[in-house]
């Protein structure tokens, strides 16, 4: 198979030209056993032409080259950069904010209630950004999101035990890693504590914290029996 009928991605540009350098290596190598073989002559002609780029150059020029079978698509498209990237959206979310102030919405109007003060929503303009950062991640970023959203949606399931929901699960474990900590460390102290006669009382308190919190740990499968171990602890 020519040369030019393969893609070789990579991720770097520089992973990119070593690859491209390490097989023509690769072909004057086979060249040397062989002179006359005009396939491998063939090859280094076609070289120059073969698609080894980047992940990211590759798409481009797929899109480049098709740019009439998608809508909305300039033949003299560009890629932005990333302070023209920040600064659209920047744009964008103050025009979306402003149109949410004029309409007065009320889901909107909880939000700001909830993650601004009176005087500035900036922490909720970046929590917006902040959020469409990291689904961008996702191959499916809205799919994603909507499918975390529906997560949330706890109507109907509060008759189940809080801790069987992703959420509850979530704060149980926290909660578990700090115990195990506080556990080890009183274990530690209570151990010191054991080889000092006159400081029995401090012995006893520390071992009764010990045993309460292992008793919670015991017990954080159950979200209501963990909550009232811990508010009686």
């Amino acid at each position: 198979m020519d040369i030019d009928k393969l893609l070789v991605v990579t991720f770097t540009n520089s992973a990119a030209s070593e690859m491209r350098e390490r097989i023509l290596n690769a072909i004057y190598k086979k060249l040397e056993e062989n002179p006359e073989d005009e396939n491998l002559q063939r090859q280094i002609t076609l070289l120059n032409k073969a698609s080894i780029c980047t992940i990211d150059s590759f798409c481009l020029e797929v899109v480049r080259n098709n740019f009439y079978e998608l809508e909305n698509i300039s033949p003299n498209f560009r890629i932005a950069d990333t302070t023209e990237i920040e600064l659209l959206k920047q744009e964008v979310i103050e025009d979306i904010f402003e149109e949410k102030y004029e309409t007065e919405d009320k889901d909107f109007s909880k939000l700001i209630n909830v993650y601004t003060s009176y005087r500035d929503d900036t922490p909720l303009k970046d929590l917006v950004l902040k959020i469409d950062s990291y689904i961008q991640s996702n191959p499916f970023p809205q799919k994603w999101l909507e499918e975390k959203i529906e997560m949330f949606d706890l109507e109907g399931k509060l008759d189940e035990d809080f801790s069987q929901t992703p959420w509850g699960n979530i704060l149980l474990q926290e909660v578990k890693e700090e115990l195990i900590d506080d556990i080890s460390m009183l274990e530690k102290v209570e151990e010191d504590l054991s080889f000092e006669p006159e400081l029995e009382k401090f012995y006893q308190t520390i071992r009764d914290d010990r045993e309460q919190l292992e008793n919670l740990k015991n017990h954080l499968k159950n979200w209501d029996k963990a909550y009232e171990i811990a508010r009686t602890t």
